[in-house]
């Protein structure tokens, strides 16, 4: 059978062709980003080109300082799916994160693909102030009348979590009537799958890596960029398999092994859930094998087997691409050449969306490294938010959230399985032989009408 061609999960049989000429619309793709909200209203742009890809919608809104970005990669399906995140302003202008919202939603669409999901990437990013990042009534705000804005020019978006967006963010817009269908990505408390609480996205990030390693996954020396929903899930799973943890970082420095033993994964994960980004000092506080240091990025010169990046897009680039990407992306990118001498690597899991550029993937395969590619390892929770919208849909009928959890537990593992079988097996640089795995597992498009 033609992957996709029925679907389980194909919550609707028709696309929806929409035409709009809402205020500021630009089908050019002339209008600037930086002319935006000149009278407060919605910036829409049609047919927009960000980093050499052409974005069917971008919608942006401005709520204070905050600036909020919704990029839309393609309109081939009635549904696009995405996740929303806050990240902070780093003073630059908030506008210039096109190319990471970018980044994130074209990937977006490669996800579904890689997964058979039959809908479009999009992706949000909203660039706030700390104090609006640590009020969850601000960016609840902020995202009901953002995502107001988008779903009044496509109807077909669905929001799920993402950095700094948690489940009761999520409970909470879904409490709106005309949201709820716009939003996945809730709790249990609201008849959700708990995606990020239960680690949904770490689930297909460690199958992945069983996969590459197989028994040799017991010893191996691993450090985890990004201690938080995907980070600290997936180091709890590698030290239940047997892999040793040797450094782990957030916001507040990196945690670095001091003895042959790494760091208690189990205890770190604990405090995780306990005390969130204090959890790198309050283990230090109880423990003797690890040292703290302020910098994050001394995570990426501790050498490892495999390092797993779970933070944000753009971490490691090649150092000709390193002043663009700091002024248009992350203003902390670090040089790939640097992390390899240091680290000497021999696997990168990528469980952010786009953490390294792909001149850095290919420096690295040159090396010898492996590369297991974001889109492949980290759907885990793409896949668990659309189950979850589906079952609300009626495409998934389930006698209870249990059952739901082990479909959606099922098809991330088999999902990933296959995928990862088919990367190791084609001997081909990652991005080309992913390629080939979004070709063989495309869902059909049905076809668009006038």
């Amino acid at each position: 059978m033609t992957p996709g061609a029925s679907h389980p999960y194909y919550a609707e049989a028709l696309y929806v062709s929409f035409c709009w000429t809402p205020v500021h619309c630009d089908p050019a793709g002339i209008l600037s980003e930086r002319e935006a909200n000149m009278d407060g209203e919605p910036v829409i742009l049609r047919d927009h080109p960000i980093g050499g890809k052409t974005f069917a919608l971008v919608v942006q809104t401005q709520h204070g300082s905050s600036i909020a970005t919704t990029a839309i990669h393609r309109q081939q399906f009635s549904r696009r799916i995405g996740g929303a995140r806050f990240v902070p302003n780093g003073g630059t202008d908030p506008r210039d994160h096109l190319a990471e919202v970018g980044h994130l939603a074209s990937a977006m669409t490669e996800k579904c693909l890689a997964a058979s999901i039959p809908a479009d990437g999009q992706k949000s990013v909203i660039v706030a102030d700390k104090s609006v990042i640590d009020d969850e009534d601000l960016k609840v705000d902020i995202l009901r009348e953002h995502i107001r804005a988008v779903i009044a020019v496509d109807p077909g978006a669905i929001f799920g979590p993402d950095i700094n967006v948690p489940e009761g963010v999520q409970d909470r817009l879904a409490a709106e009537s005309d949201l709820l269908d716009h939003v996945t990505g809730l709790s249990t408390h609201a008849r959700g799958l708990s995606i990020d609480t239960n680690g949904y996205t770490a689930e297909g990030v460690v199958r992945s890596i069983r996969g590459a390693l197989g028994e040799s996954i017991a010893g191996a020396r691993v450090s985890v960029q990004g201690f938080g929903a995907v980070g600290a899930h997936s180091a709890r799973l590698l030290g239940a398999a047997g892999a040793r943890l040797y450094a782990a970082s957030n916001v507040s420095g990196a945690l670095v092994a001091t003895g042959g033993q790494g760091i208690d994964a189990a205890l770190l994960f604990a405090l995780w859930r306990s005390v969130g980004d204090g959890c790198l000092a309050a283990y230090v506080a109880v423990h003797a094998d690890a040292q703290l240091f302020p910098d994050p990025d001394d995570l990426l010169t501790i050498r490892v087997d495999v390092f797993l990046p779970a933070a944000r897009t753009s971490v490691l680039a090649m150092p000709e691409e390193l002043d663009a990407i700091r002024h248009a992306e992350n203003p902390h990118v670090r040089d790939v050449t640097g992390f390899f001498r240091s680290t000497r690597a021999q696997i990168v899991v990528e469980g952010a969306n786009h953490p390294l550029s792909h001149a850095a993937e290919s420096y690295l395969e040159q090396h010898g490294v492996r590369i297991l590619p974001d889109v492949i390892v980290n759907c885990g929770g793409l896949i668990g938010c659309w189950v979850e919208w589906g079952e609300r849909r009626g495409a998934t009928p389930v006698s209870s959230l249990e059952s739901l959890a082990d479909v959606a537990l099922d098809r991330v593992h088999r999902t990933i399985d296959t995928n990862v079988r088919a990367l190791l097996a084609s001997g081909l640089p990652a991005r080309e032989a992913l390629q080939q795995i979004l070709r063989q597992n495309a869902p059909i498009a049905p076809a668009q009408t006038s």
